[in-house]
């Protein structure tokens, strides 16, 4: 399981690595809740972030990512692209987020998020 939340704060430095070069928003959606899934014990994650978003300037989020809780029965990540209707599902294999056989690198993250950046554009 602490595999798959390294991946995960791997990813949310993607996010914001993206949002500094892009000119996007890095934005925290939510941290994990303390009592409900820390049930009284130390809860040891490398990031208290559950879910982040990229936004563009005016607050308007393209694309949104979360992490299962600790106890979720099939632990992954998840991203949609906002107003595109799409959804991954990744999860871990071999120490790395994977979506259909191919692993989640930088620079696939990258490409994905510039093309919801500029699909999802507002208009207007």
């Amino acid at each position: 399981m602490e595999a798959l939340y390294q991946a995960w704060s791997e990813l949310l430095g993607w996010m914001r690595a993206y949002a500094e070069e892009k000119g996007a928003r890095f934005v925290v959606e939510a941290d994990f809740p303390n009592l409900i899934y820390r049930l009284h014990k130390p809860l040891s994650l490398p990031t208290p972030v559950m879910s982040a978003s990229l936004a563009y300037p005016n607050e308007e989020r393209f694309l949104l990512a979360a992490v299962s809780p600790p106890q979720a029965r099939d632990a992954g990540v998840e991203i949609r692209l906002v107003k595109a209707h799409v959804y991954l599902h990744l999860h871990l294999e071999d120490g790395s987020l994977v979506y259909e056989g191919r692993p989640l690198t930088k620079r696939r993250f990258f490409q994905l998020a510039e093309t919801a950046q500029k699909a999802l554009a507002p208009t207007g």
